[in-house]
């Protein structure tokens, strides 16, 4: 028999209200984890016999009562238990690990199914720091899809505040894919040691020869790689010890080409093995496979040792259980607890006999079975648990392999004809990973609870009699007979929701993003879907494919409210096409470094004819060994070819050299540091002023009706600033309030108040009644302290905010809200002696708080507008405020943004005509420096220009009303505004001839880290077995080092690296990315070396310039920058590198 846990004297949840109970049911009372034992004469033992009737001679046989009852008394003494908590089943999981910055939407997916059509609040974090709250609703079946898009880059968390659980991660950045698609076949956990089979391939094809594998845990590298060989099937086998908290991944490693695998359910509590069930044959549990397992909804579930405990139950999986006793039992109580629900079923059976087996249901999605018994006169307790397999039958069935860019029919099906199941469908390249799914969070769930009714759960014979227990002192009270001896009803829970009437899918759905294709491949979506359908029975999608060569991942989950049943599968679709080149190029190139890129190349005849061309322009090509390309001349399909990279424009084209047919495709590579975006300005026209593209040298010119649209966006950039100290929570506050006194549609405006209540909380808990506010929430700084530099500014935000009265708002709850804002806002300014109004004018943000205050004079409002007329001046063709006091504090251009914008809302407020041209001056010159996101680069300067942009509509300026009266001049054309802004054809140029005209220049921009002055140290060093150098080899294990003097708020560390070096990562290559400090004054960062540096000696010789020929060396960047002040920036310069070819190649 197995060494069992024993009990301990002091049972927290039994309480005695007088000793004569237990003076008299000492030896008869036998307290187990879920049952009392009574003996047999246990009644007369108590003196109560006589009292009773004769009727009640069954009271006087031997009794087993469960103690999970409400309730449960017994002369004077307490004996009920609490069951454990009810198992939460929520999940929170993201399609991918990470993304490409402003390509594919980031896509949340919540599972509830016990709280369908419940509100629950999602945050999301930052590098620790508040992005954004986001209030959603579960739908009919406990589900809810979130889609986030233009994140800036940096690393997430994403949180339930409501449910807690697990949080789920993910990173934005920009990085490569490499032609290696690599994932587990098989895996096996054996104490702490995972072995694994990998199955690796390329193009479709078997990978053959070396790899080496990396273990990473939460992003950092354990131990050394490892050297495997996959064979001709491409398989290899490995095998690691896992012993931190996780979760892993597995990096592999073929060359230059990289591939992440996750290791799924590799968290410490997650992997770790679980007994629940030692009724005869033990039965362990996990979220990894482990030896001779079966799997049951993502967990795996394995014999044990055999025993000889007196009841057996073999199976811990089934709709029912089946419990068969080896020796006869003179009773035995059975309870099934249903550990979702909180509920309970119970039998109780006499005589029961060996051999003869009973059986009960089994609750959906698992039950706890619990057994206690008299044996022999001895009293028994034990339990197990059994998980009830699915019952859905999902399929999900897809094509083998398709073109790039077809359209493509999904299938899924489930056993269910009459209800609609609801399915999340995911189609992604298989490449980019997830480090979990549905399926995995919900089996986490039901491991946790189990783990916590293996706590609190015995097997074995109970000796703890009620005299051996240590119990607290009486309380004197009625004494009671035992109640509760009947077993109470299972009870069910809820009802469920229905499915009759259940949307169902018209026709095929199809995938909204699928564009027209075209001849060169330039779009290479990386999820080409994710939705939730609804099917009934069967159902039938049609989805079109991005345009990349690679294999496409399909992930179904299927989840029934009605009976718990979930389940998850996953197929594959090759895109493949028989004419293809395939290009790898690091997305980042110094010119003049020796970096070669790589065409993989496949023809269905053998042989293919290819070109590669930078700019337009023909590049030599070259064999692997370094022979050169003929031009012209066929090669043999499956060639790997090279050819030397610049930044630019690289496209490649391959035809067959037989059958006809051919594949375009193209890549744009930058410098290091050299960043790209579009970027959307505002020019305010006023008479005879004109725009044309060529001038601007921009990509498009549109005209705007009025200025609803980028005020919208700037009020919407302002509301999803990342970052959240008092001075940033309060610009959001004032923004949000902002955008919902504003919006023009019922859902943004619910949107904004969803938004203001957890901001409005946090303002409130870095709030100190009579001291101010603090720089964050004390429960995340730990220092509850007052701030004096951040905060003073904050509470000017806060005083803009509009008086409760004059709001306009009809909701109480939001005037409840900025009534309290107001009133702590007052009671800071009060402590901090900031004056409302400014008493004293030192700069444009006071005369604009005093221009636009109600209780200042005309001639205070005088003085203040004089004070900004002599501040605002033209500075050659541009018009701003130069000098501030507050550059010593932000910096010379967010001050002067700050200053610029309140005086120009300043001198809109005022309503002087002849102060209109150089208001409107002012603004041309500020929304030129509008950022890619819409607002400016910190929230001092977004919240002057807030001020700005609300004096511009109230001002009246470019309203609807007037567009027929101004005229303008299109591409040479006159007509009237309203005209103008139906044009549908490509705009030239735009002339104002009267009034004023609103322009959008939309440019491309190009961002050089080489121009950002270096005012702050830093030191970067690459190490190599924690010592410092400069020079590596290819396959070296390196570490990024990045260091400041002293770590201060808002630091940021952004980095760029060369084609030699890599961050493996999700399945990627990581070429450009941000991590914060994280309070530290260094942050250290695996790399790989996944390159050489320098050409081998045939390509040197052909190489086209002096530098490349000679260099040994890429370059690569690295800044850091603060959040907070735009000048603070620390630049090292252009760093180098050298990776030589490994000594053993």
């Amino acid at each position: 028999m197995p060494q069992h846990r024993s009990l301990p004297e002091h049972d927290p949840h039994v309480s005695i209200d007088e000793n004569l109970a237990r003076q008299a049911l000492a030896d008869d009372v036998f307290l187990g984890s879920w049952f009392v034992f009574l003996r047999q004469g246990w009644l007369a033992q108590a003196g109560l016999k006589a009292f009773l009737p004769p009727s009640s001679e069954a009271f006087e046989r031997a009794s087993i009562v469960f103690r999970g009852q409400e309730h449960l008394r017994l002369q004077g003494l307490q004996l009920s238990k609490p069951l454990p908590e009810a198992v939460q089943l929520v999940s929170l999981t993201s399609d991918k690990s990470l993304y490409r910055q402003k390509h594919d939407p980031i896509h949340l997916l919540i599972v509830a199914p016990e709280h369908q059509g419940e509100k629950v609040q999602l945050s999301l974090y930052l590098y620790e720091e508040t992005y954004a709250d986001y209030k959603l609703t579960l739908d009919e079946y406990g589900l809810c899809l979130l889609s986030l898009q233009d994140l800036p880059a940096g690393q997430y968390r994403a949180e339930l505040e409501d449910y807690g659980g697990p949080a789920c991660s993910f990173e934005i950045a920009e990085y490569r894919l490499a032609a290696l698609n690599a994932e587990l076949s098989e895996q096996r956990l054996s104490g702490d040691t995972l072995r694994y089979t990998l199955a690796v391939s390329s193009f479709n094809q078997p990978y053959s020869g070396p790899i080496e594998i990396e273990l990473q845990e939460q992003g950092q590298r354990v131990g050394s790689r490892t050297r495997l060989h996959c064979n001709r099937a491409g398989e290899a086998r490995g095998a690691f010890k896992l012993t931190g908290a996780g979760p892993f991944t597995l990096n592999i490693f073929a060359g230059e080409r990289t591939a992440t695998v996750p290791l799924k359910g590799t968290e410490q509590e997650r992997r770790e093995t679980l007994t629940i069930s030692e009724l005869g044959e033990g039965r362990e549990l996990s979220l990894l496979p482990l030896p001779r397992s079966n799997m049951c909804r993502g967990m795996y579930i394995t014999r044990g040792a055999a025993n000889n405990e007196p009841f057996l139950v073999q199976r811990a999986l089934g709709r029912e259980v089946e419990i068969m006793p080896r020796v006869a039992a003179a009773m035995l109580r059975v309870v099934v607890v249903d550990a979702v629900h909180g509920t309970y079923e119970e039998t109780y059976h006499e005589q029961v006999q060996a051999n003869q087996p009973l059986r009960m249901p089994i609750p959906a999605p698992y039950g706890i079975v619990l057994l206690g018994a008299f044996i022999e006169g001895q009293a028994w307790e034990g339990w197990c648990a059994v998980l009830r397999p699915p019952e859905l039958q999902l399929q999900c069935t897809a094509p083998q392999k398709a073109r790039p860019g077809s359209r493509v029919t999904i299938k899924l099906k489930t056993s269910l004809t009459e209800r609609v199941v609801p399915i999340h469908l995911i189609i992604k390249d298989q490449r980019l990973s997830a480090q979990s799914d549905p399926q995995v969070e919900l089996a986490a769930c039901i491991k946790e609870n189990l783990a916590a009714w293996d706590e609190q759960s015995v097997v074995g014979f109970i000796e703890r009699s009620l005299g051996k227990m240590q119990l607290p002192s009486p309380i004197y009270a009625r004494p009671m007979l035992f109640r509760a001896m009947a077993a109470p009803q299972f009870a069910t829970g809820a009802v469920p929701v229905g499915f009759a009437g259940a949307p169902l899918p018209t026709g095929s759905a199809v995938a909204k993003s699928a564009k027209e294709l075209t001849k060169v491949r330039m779009q290479f979506p990386e999820v080409i879907y994710n939705n939730i359908v609804k099917v009934r029975g069967e159902t039938e999608l049609e989805v079109k494919l991005g345009d990349s060569l690679t294999r496409y991942s399909i992930e179904a989950f299927a989840i029934l409210l009605e009976t718990l049943d979930w389940q998850r599968v996953e197929t594959s679709l090759e895109a493949v096409q028989p004419v293809y080149g395939e290009l790898s190029v690091s997305p980042f190139v110094f010119p003049g470094d020796p970096v070669l890129g790589r065409l993989d190349v496949g023809a269905a005849s053998g042989s293919a004819i290819v070109d590669v061309r930078h700019n337009g322009e023909i590049l030599p090509l070259f064999y692997a060994d370094g022979t050169a390309v003929t031009p012209g001349l066929p090669i043999p399909s499956g060639s790997a070819l090279r050819f030397l990279v610049r930044p630019g424009t690289i496209t490649s084209t391959v035809r067959d050299g037989r059958q006809g047919g051919s594949d375009v495709s193209e890549r744009y590579v930058s410098e290091p540091g050299q960043l790209r975006h579009i970027q959307r300005s505002l020019r305010l026209l006023q008479a005879n002023e004109e725009v044309n593209v060529r001038e601007l040298q921009a990509l498009e010119l549109r005209l705007l009706p009025t200025l609803e649209q980028p005020f919208t966006v700037l009020v919407e950039a302002a509301s999803r600033y990342p970052y959240g100290c008092i001075e940033q929570t309060s610009l959001k506050l004032l923004a949000m309030f902002t955008g919902y006194i504003t919006a023009r549609e019922a859902q943004k405006a619910r949107e904004y108040e969803a938004a203001i209540l957890p901001w409005y909380k946090r303002l409130q808990s870095m709030y100190l009644p009579g001291q101010g506010f603090c720089m964050y929430p004390p429960e995340e700084s730990g220092q509850p302290q007052s701030d004096h530099f951040w905060a003073p500014k904050g509470v000017r935000h806060l005083l803009s905010l509009p008086r409760p009265q004059d709001s306009g708002l009809q909701l109480q709850s939001l005037q409840d809200i900025l009534q309290d804002i107001y009133a702590m806002a007052l009671d800071a300014a009060s402590y901090y002696k900031l004056a409302n109004p400014p008493r004293e004018i030192k700069d444009c943000h006071d005369a604009y708080l005093v221009l636009t205050a109600e209780n200042t004079s005309p001639a205070e409002k005088g003085k203040a507008l004089a004070f900004v007329r002599t501040r605002l001046k033209a500075q050659g063709e541009q018009t701003y405020v130069e000098d501030s006091e507050a550059n010593k504090i932000y910096g010379p251009a967010v001050a002067r943004r700050q200053e610029t914008a309140y005086a120009a809302a300043a001198l809109l407020r005022a309503g002087n005509q002849s102060d209109l041209p150089r208001a409107l001056a002012a603004t041309n010159y500020l929304s030129a420096q509008l950022n890619e996101q819409g607002c400016f680069y910190s929230t001092i300067d977004t919240a002057a220009g807030l001020a700005l942009f609300t004096a511009l509509r109230a001002a009246g300026l470019l309203t609807e009303t007037e567009n027929e009266k101004q005229q303008v001049r299109l591409n040479g054309q006159p007509m009237s505004l309203t005209e103008a802004l139906s044009h549908t054809e490509s705009i030239e140029s735009i002339r104002c001839l009267s009034g004023l005209a609103l322009v959008q220049i939309t440019s491309e921009v190009s961002e050089s880290w080489s121009t950002f002055k270096s005012q702050l140290a830093v030191a970067v060093q690459l190490e190599k077995d924690g010592r410092a150098q400069r020079s590596f080899q290819v396959g070296d294990e390196l570490e990024l080092v990045i260091s400041v003097p002293r770590y201060e708020a808002g630091l940021i560390a952004h980095i760029c690296l060369p084609d030699a070096l890599a961050r493996i990562i999700g399945g990627a290559q990581v070429k450009r990315f941000s991590l914060d400090f994280c309070g530290k004054k260094s942050i250290r960062i695996p790399l790989a070396a996944i390159t050489a540096t320098s050409l081998p000696d045939k390509f040197s010789s052909a190489s086209e310039t002096d530098a490349s020929k000679t260099s040994e060396e890429q370059h690569w960047a690295v800044i850091v920058r603060n959040m907070f002040k735009e000048e603070q920036v620390g630049n090292p310069g252009l760093l180098k590198v050298v990776v030589k070819e490994h000594s053993s190649m």
